[in-house]
């Protein structure tokens, strides 16, 4: 008797877009990072996430306190805790109030075929593990408040800076990564 097999396909938004149906947008995911309870700041980057329209915010930790998860109040946030996140129990409820996720110090994720993880950057070598593993399509991490963009391999490796701003003279900025092109947009808040 033969064991069973599952084989699961799955079928992406580019592979129905490929094939000529009407999806209108391929997926876009905004990045940001180091927010630091700079409310005006995240109200901007949730402006600018919804004037590109992008499908889901990934926020790779540094929140600290439940009241800025709470400024990210319509759009889907999934987020890491980074080296400031102390709060944990405010936080989980601050993230079940607006219907996001909060996942831990590391999350692995697929969107649109690519498999991504999420990491603050509170340890380097921990960073560069990920990095360099070659299991991951792309590498978000923050922590460092420099904004950069790179390529390590098969591996895209970005911060999207600090969305606090003036923070160790840094200004804000935030990103949006498109699944299908693979670009990836700084924008400055």
């Amino acid at each position: 008797m033969c064991p069973s097999i599952l084989i699961l396909n799955r079928i992406t938004k580019r592979d129905f877009i490929l094939k000529g149906t009407s999806l209108s947008h391929i997926m876009k995911i905004g990045l940001i990072s180091d927010t630091h309870d700079n409310i005006e700041n995240i109200l901007k980057a949730v402006s600018e996430f919804n004037s590109r329209r992008v499908d889901i915010v990934l926020h790779a930790g540094d929140f600290v306190s439940p009241i800025a998860v709470e400024s990210f109040r319509g759009i889907k946030l999934v987020g890491i805790l980074g080296n400031n996140d102390t709060d944990i129990p405010g936080l989980t409820s601050a993230f079940n109030k607006i219907n996001g996720e909060l996942k831990g110090e590391i999350f692995e994720a697929v969107y649109d075929g690519m498999k991504l993880v999420i990491y603050h950057g509170t340890s380097s070598s921990k960073k560069e593990f990920l990095i360099n593993s070659g299991k991951y399509d792309m590498v978000i991490y923050g922590h460092t408040h420099r904004k950069a963009s790179n390529k390590i391999g098969r591996t895209i490796v970005v911060n999207p800076g600090t969305a606090k701003g003036w923070f160790f003279g840094f200004y804000a900025t935030i990103a949006v990564f498109d699944t299908h092109t693979r670009i990836i947009e700084f924008v400055s808040l």
